[in-house]
């Protein structure tokens, strides 16, 4: 009996077993270094629509029929239409009569540097209600 209390009271006097915390920590930050190394990053692109002319073969030239482009002007003071100026209900009007005949014609947006960002986007809007996918923004002086 009186070993067994001896064992008791070593056992008690013992410190408790403690999981070392440095050790652990290291390796979470070493877990947290590879994962942001690894990390592929979603590109920004992949979701745009974006044409552009292949390098391999030279354009296709039609010598009877010029190519189709429609010039459109977003300005600080209102739109052009083929250097004419126009209000936003006449573009949408020429504009649904263009997607009329063929939907697939040029829309070349020249846009000026000091014209507001919401005149573009409700030229964007109307190409896109009138189903016109080949656009293509440049930026004006």
């Amino acid at each position: 009996m009186a070993r067994q209390k001896r064992r008791r009271k070593r056992r008690d006097e013992e410190e408790e077993a403690e999981i070392p915390m440095a050790p652990m920590i290291d390796v979470v930050f070493l877990l947290l270094i590879y994962f942001i190394m690894t990390l592929e990053p979603i590109p920004i692109f992949a979701n745009l629509n974006v044409f552009t002319p292949s390098t391999d073969a030279p354009p296709k030239v039609q010598p009877d029929k010029p190519p189709e482009v429609i010039r459109i002007g977003v300005y600080s003071d209102g739109f052009t239409f083929d250097e004419i100026s126009v209000t936003e209900r006449q573009l949408d009007n020429f504009l649904r009569t263009l997607s009329r005949a063929s939907k697939t014609q040029t829309v070349l947006i020249l846009c000026a540097t000091d014209s507001k960002h919401g005149s573009l986007v409700r030229l964007l809007n109307i190409c896109a209600k009138y189903e016109m996918t080949n656009l293509s923004v440049v930026s004006a002086n």
